[in-house]
């Protein structure tokens, strides 16, 4: 109830226009919208019937800066924009097991729509306090001899896998998620090749694998903001998990794609470049 009456708040009891003032790039600027902020999302109605999702990335000069989750193909100067919400959230459920989505939450598997939960949780959680965080659990089986012998992890612990490119990172992944002692695994292929997102569900994972896993995919050819997003995603339907009491499996492949994908929004924004081009804003 809390989360609904939390969503009724939200709603505008009057809509805001405004209009496409410079397309520079994929970097957009917006003005005639009042009171937006940074994550906020808008919607641009391109000329060819279509809408655009973006999300405000920042401001200059009393105009909105941003960048689009799709092709920018049909928008122009004087576009039309509205709001589209200012907090986005997802509703996920227990029938998400076994189905694989975008960055939007939204199915790309063909088995149909998905099923929306009742609470719902919003993609950019704040982590909870130091003091309220609980302790390393004991030993937790992975499934693979050589990282249970020899790199030992234990439940709530957090493991980096570094190594080059086709080298068996992706495969090693796949034996955790079918492998691990765990309830749900929830997997996030960020930047994946898109020719390798299939073979890693059907070959590498395969259906007992799948049957209790949650993939979610944004592709290499994606927009910087969708294979962000789909990290956000990943981790608030890692946490829905958790909260029904469940052991979950938290995977991501990979995070250094997350922070590229972070740098390519900070330096349309104008952010200064720090070591090897990461903005201020990868690290905060």
């Amino acid at each position: 109830m809390r989360s609904l009456l939390a969503e009724i708040k939200q709603i505008q009891p009057y809509r805001f226009y405004g209009r496409v003032v410079s397309v520079q790039g994929l970097l957009i600027e917006i003005s005639g919208i009042p009171s937006l902020s940074v994550g906020a999302r808008l919607n641009i109605y391109a000329r060819h019937g279509q809408t655009v999702v973006c999300e405000v990335i920042g401001f200059r000069q009393e105009r909105a800066l941003c960048m689009p989750f799709g092709p920018l193909d049909g928008i122009g100067l004087g576009c039309k924009v509205d709001i589209a919400g200012h907090n986005p959230s997802i509703r996920p459920s227990n029938a998400w097991l076994g189905r694989v989505i975008n960055g939007m939450g939204e199915p790309i598997d063909g088995k149909g729509p998905l099923d929306i939960g009742p609470v719902s949780y919003s993609l950019r959680a704040s982590p909870p306090p130091s003091h309220e965080r609980q302790p390393v659990g004991g030993r937790l089986n992975l499934g693979v001899r050589a990282i249970n012998g020899f790199a030992t992890c234990c439940r709530g612990q957090r493991m980096g896998i570094f190594a080059g490119s086709g080298v068996g990172k992706s495969v090693l992944l796949s034996m955790l998620a079918k492998n691990t002692e765990n309830d749900v695994a929830v997997v996030g292929l960020i930047g994946e090749r898109g020719r390798e997102v299939r073979e890693f569900i059907e070959e590498n994972l395969g259906e007992e694998g799948l049957a209790h896993s949650v993939i979610i995919v944004a592709t290499s050819d994606e927009s910087a903001l969708m294979r962000r997003q789909a990290a956000y995603l990943t981790l608030s339907v890692a946490e829905y998990f958790r909260d029904q009491e469940l052991d979950v499996l938290c995977l991501m492949d990979s995070v250094t794609r997350f922070a590229m994908a972070q740098r390519e929004i900070g330096l349309s924004t104008g952010e200064p470049p720090t070591s090897k081009g990461y903005t201020p804003t990868v690290f905060s």
